[in-house]
């Protein structure tokens, strides 16, 4: 199946907000704005737009 992009993407947003939470200052909030929280949504719509293809291939949509 392939998800190596996606995974990986999620699995450094999870470290970035890891290190946010463990060490809460102004450089890991930032990195956590501007860089997990998008990073997430990245993964989330790159996952998704994998989904729909496969349903479409299979003629589920």
């Amino acid at each position: 199946m392939g998800l190596r992009v996606e995974a990986w993407a999620a699995i450094i947003a999870f470290i970035t907000t890891a290190a946010f939470i463990v060490w809460p200052n102004p450089y890991f909030m930032a990195l956590f704005a501007f860089f997990a929280q998008p990073l997430f949504m990245i993964v989330a719509l790159l996952y998704l737009r994998r989904v729909f293809r496969e349903l479409r291939k299979k003629d589920v949509l």
